[in-house]
């Protein structure tokens, strides 16, 4: 390979990892602090065994990281952040009462998707988000049920104590949820997972992200408005306010927004296709509340949109360059009326007014009506007019109407 295609190639790869002109990176260790603050939380909340469920996500996401780029032949980075992101996540949304068994089995499934689909800086899908995903479906009663708040939960051994369903269950099934107040909503006194019930700590997070250029604002706000319009469209229940909170505040989709959904791997390159991607994502959680009824929607609605993401991107260029045609085209064709226009009337002001004297000579224009030239010349007639004489009767006629007198011949004959 020649230099220039080495320098080629170079560009290209820190054009890949840029995100708002950050390295993916600094990108992921700002996204990682604020995972370790709703950690804290968590903690303080569910006790140490939310801490072992989280270092055990992360640890099994390592290790199966650098296993998969063993079985591939590729470079495992132990820098690489995004692994520890991965499994930050998916920790956080589990319950305090998972079992470890179940939490292993996730990291190493997230990171042996993340390398099916391509690996570090290729994967289509949310490792995290598919990994969850795939237990809520195989395993609802480990990864959709909670215990009670304020209940101790052993850091070693299975928790055998009783599991509620949380405020998404009974919203998508019976149509209603507890009434809650304004405190307990922002101090997340309801159940749900170990970090995704935290509002005052996630919108505080989700506002340090975007300070620090971590976090897409396009994506998140246009998502959180379009979802926030559909809710009070169609609410859950009749009361309207409380019913947009609630929709709001469960099911881990104010942690989707910030933490999932502006993945610098999977969300789209282009600000019009991020608009369109916010739109998808907020207009499919709402559908997905109202005609499926299926809990942890956001994750199954985040990787349809994961799976669009290229295409967004295609019809955002697509959208762009019809609209730069259809503004070129009303510009020359408006445009040229316009300037005939302001032509005629500058030209009318330019010229002095004249009046007509009475013996002022009106020159009218030659007009050609596509008639041959006429040349002026007078062309002589073909045929001399008849001469007129008279006859015997002394009357005016032709020479030719005059009676020749026969000639005679040698014999003397007529």
């Amino acid at each position: 390979m020649s230099i220039s295609e080495k320098e080629k190639v170079s560009v290209e790869t820190s054009e890949q990892r840029s995100f708002f002109g950050r390295k993916y990176r600094s990108v992921y260790g700002d996204q990682l602090v604020c995972l370790c603050a709703l950690l804290i939380m968590g903690v303080w909340r569910w006790g140490w065994r939310a801490l072992a469920i989280c270092v055990i996500s992360v640890l099994v996401s390592m290790i199966a990281d650098w296993l998969c780029c063993r079985l591939t032949k590729k470079t495992y980075n132990p820098k690489d952040l995004s692994t520890v992101v991965s499994g930050m996540c998916l920790g956080l949304m589990m319950p305090a009462a998972v079992s470890y068994g179940y939490v292993a089995f996730g990291g190493a499934l997230a990171m042996g998707i993340k390398h099916i689909f391509g690996g570090k800086d290729n994967y289509i899908f949310n490792p995290a988000c598919l990994s969850y995903a795939f237990l809520a479906v195989c395993w609802p009663s480990q990864v959709l049920l909670f215990p009670r708040l304020g209940e101790e939960i052993p850091v070693f051994g299975e928790y055998t104590g009783a599991l509620y369903s949380g405020l998404e269950s009974y919203l998508v099934r019976l149509g209603t949820a507890q009434e809650l107040s304004f405190m307990d909503v922002l101090l997340g006194n309801f159940l749900g997972s170990i970090g995704t019930t935290h509002v005052l700590i996630l919108a505080v997070c989700g506002v340090v992200l975007m300070c620090r250029r971590a976090l897409s604002p396009t994506i998140s706000l246009v998502t959180f408005g379009a979802f926030l319009a559909g809710s009070f469209l169609f609410p859950a229940y009749d009361n309207i306010n409380s019913a947009v909170v609630i929709e709001l505040i469960c099911g881990n989709i104010l942690f989707g927004i910030i933490f999932l959904a502006s993945d610098p791997q999977t969300m789209p390159k282009t600000f019009l296709g991020k608009i369109y991607y916010g739109i998808i994502i907020g207009i499919l959680l709402v559908i997905f509340r109202q005609l499926t009824k299926t809990e942890a929607s956001f994750v199954f609605v985040l990787l349809i949109a994961n799976a669009v993401s290229l295409h967004i991107d295609r019809f955002a260029d697509s959208t762009i360059a019809a609209a730069k045609t259809l503004a070129r085209w009303m510009k020359n064709s408006s445009g040229s009326f316009e300037r005939v226009r302001n032509q005629a009337q500058s030209e009318e002001e330019e010229a002095p007014a004249k009046s007509l004297g009475d013996t002022q000579e009106i020159i009218v224009p030659p007009v050609s009506y596509n008639m041959p030239k006429v040349d002026n010349k007078i062309i002589k007639a073909a045929k001399r007019p008849p001469k007129i004489v008279r006859d015997e009767n002394d009357l005016p006629v032709r020479k030719s109407a005059l009676k020749k007198p026969k000639k005679e011949n040698k014999n003397g004959e007529s």
